[in-house]
């Protein structure tokens, strides 16, 4: 690199500005070190491949493939507290899917007239002038959903008092034998 090059010499055309905004072509050669003895930028050498162990493993999953790890352990107590939690939750969606196929059952046989057949077929089949049963009254809409939450209501206390019931049963009974053996691995 010369001195005119520094000193942006109007040979060389105009100079882009420095970082304060100021263009070195007004800057004289007594106003700028020369740059001579200046050892060139060599590039930094390029890194060693990495080790086996420094591997990531998802590099290794098309290439080495080993056995996979397996753990046999046993359940060895239960807390029949989170079970009954657990068992609550799904006996709330399992009430929730009871009373929405009772309903849509009850509109399905509605629509399609099987609740006025079968009032008729009664009538028919009891039919006396001192007699009157209204089997549409007995299966009407209001009465059938409330036969239905009260059903599902129902399942939701037994099923968790029963789920917490059986946990505390099988902890009792892990002692004599030797509990649920369970096997983990690390495969797919």
């Amino acid at each position: 690199m010369s001195s005119s090059a520094v000193t942006g010499t109007p040979a060389e055309g105009p100079v882009a500005p420095t970082p304060i905004g100021r263009t070195l072509d007004k800057v004289g050669s007594h106003d700028a070190t020369p740059v001579v003895g200046i050892p060139p930028v060599l590039e930094p050498p390029p890194p060693p491949p990495p080790a086996a162990a420094e591997i990531p493993e998802t590099a290794l999953r098309g290439k080495v493939r080993r056995a996979p790890r397996r753990a046999r352990l046993y359940v060895y107590r239960v807390d029949a507290w989170s079970v009954m939690k657990v068992a609550f939750m799904l006996s709330v969606a399992m009430a929730i899917v009871i009373v929405s196929a009772v309903a849509g059952a009850w509109y399905l046989m509605d629509y399609s007239g099987v609740i006025a057949t079968m009032a008729r077929n009664v009538d028919e089949v009891i039919g006396s002038g001192t007699t009157t049963f209204d089997l549409e009254a007995v299966l009407a809409f209001d009465r059938v959903m409330g036969i239905a939450v009260v059903v599902a209501a129902l399942e939701i206390v037994l099923v968790s008092i029963l789920a917490g019931i059986f946990a505390v049963l099988y902890n009792l009974t892990v002692g004599i034998t030797g509990g649920v053996e369970l096997t983990f691995t690390d495969a797919y």
